[in-house]
């Protein structure tokens, strides 16, 4: 080979080596509304970022501000061995952009902000958290029992910190009981053999077709931002038709939403689901729907220690109707067998966050507008 061109090729190789390894990927975050969105978990596909930077392992990478200070970040596996998504929380205000670099370095250690995990000390709970609020729903050995309960069981909190561990353990050893409010939130929901709050089941012959507990849990994404599992449940009888369910649950944090994908496999194609709140009593002005942008909330009568839960729900795609029935409130649409049927479900309480059912409505409407359009990610 020519000596003129085998210099060439050593110093294009030369100068590919160092622009891959100070290469960095600009991410432009823009917020589309007139709503504030604070700390909210954006995503970027890890394919175009490993297009322009090669960090060597999933592992050598950070993200920053335009500072350079930088910022939690997690890698998303969807269920596979490898990543393929990464995400991060943003701040803009309305109509704001920003933006956040993206390059190989030594990740900082950041707290977790969410956390879950099955609880076999206590008849198989599986529960998980953020730093707003935790959620629970009932496994096999409390079915096992006797007490059976497909629904969602909110505890509410008024610290950022994550619980669920030390409220077991004070719990089980006897030394405070999570049933009552010891200075960091409290379990006062009743769920029983419900919906609890807005889990979706078959509706029919007016009635609501309830299956049982899960027989199985599977984790997903395990933080620090988002947390995410799968749920299984026995199949059950709707009618003639015997029906197979399964949930995929997300929490992110920051969020009192969680957001909850439901397949229902069936012998018939066609069914009529309705997604619900338990009710405890009806009460003037203690239930608000919007059937055509999917939302439905319910206050809960005042407890006269622990105050009051409000409960809700967003389905993007709206709700063909909504009403009171089955010692629920309701909202129902049509489902073909084995699509994936996604909305949002949560709860806030008027002693951390919400001071009344106002505003717990007015963030369910914020969070409808924020779900339908997503902070616009351009990558330079």
């Amino acid at each position: 080979m020519n000596r003129n061109i085998l210099y060439l090729l050593l110093g294009a190789f030369f100068i590919t080596s160092c622009l891959s390894t100070n290469a960095t990927v600009e991410v432009v975050v823009s917020n589309p509304t007139d709503i504030e969105r604070k700390l909210e978990v954006v995503e970027v596909s890890l394919n175009d970022i490993y297009d322009r930077v090669n960090p060597g392992s999933s592992d050598n990478i950070i993200v920053t501000n335009k500072l350079g200070d930088q910022i939690p970040y997690q890698l998303i596996y969807n269920g596979e061995d490898q990543p393929s998504a990464l995400i991060f929380a943003v701040s803009l205000d309305a109509h704001e952009s920003d933006t956040v670099i993206i390059k190989k370095g030594t990740p900082e250690e950041f707290n977790p902000l969410v956390y879950g995990r099955l609880v076999p000390e206590r008849k198989d709970d599986f529960t998980w958290e953020n730093n707003l609020v935790a959620y629970r729903v009932y496994g096999p050995a409390l079915e096992e029992t006797g007490e059976i309960s497909g629904g969602l069981d909110i505890w509410v909190k008024k610290t950022e910190n994550l619980v669920i561990d030390k409220w077991y353990k004070d719990d089980l050893a006897g030394i405070a009981s999570y049933h009552e409010d010891h200075g960091e939130g409290v379990d006062f929901y009743k769920v029983g053999p419900t919906l609890g709050l807005g889990m979706t089941a078959p509706y029919y012959d007016n009635k609501l077709c309830l299956g049982k507990n899960f027989t199985e849990a599977n984790i997903i994404e395990n933080g620090p931002l988002r947390f995410t599992f799968e749920l299984k449940y026995a199949p059950y009888m709707v009618g003639n038709d015997e029906i197979v369910e399964s949930r995929i649950i997300s929490l992110e944090a920051n969020k009192h939403l969680n957001k909850v994908i439901k397949t229902f496999n069936s012998s018939s194609s066609d069914l009529t689901l309705a997604t619900g709140l338990v009710m405890s009593g009806e009460s003037e002005n203690s239930t608000y729907s919007d059937k055509d942008n999917g939302i439905i909330a319910y206050q809960l009568p005042e407890d006269t220690n622990n105050g009051i839960i409000f409960t809700g729900v967003i389905n993007p795609i709206g709700f063909s109707d909504c009403e009171i029935a089955n010692g629920h409130f309701l909202g129902f649409n049509s489902y073909s067998s084995g699509e994936s049927y996604t909305y949002y479900t949560g709860g806030g309480w008027n002693k951390y966050g919400f001071d009344s059912f106002d505003s717990w409505i007015n963030y369910l409407q914020q969070q409808r507008e924020i779900i339908n359009n997503p902070i616009i990610i351009t990558i330079n």
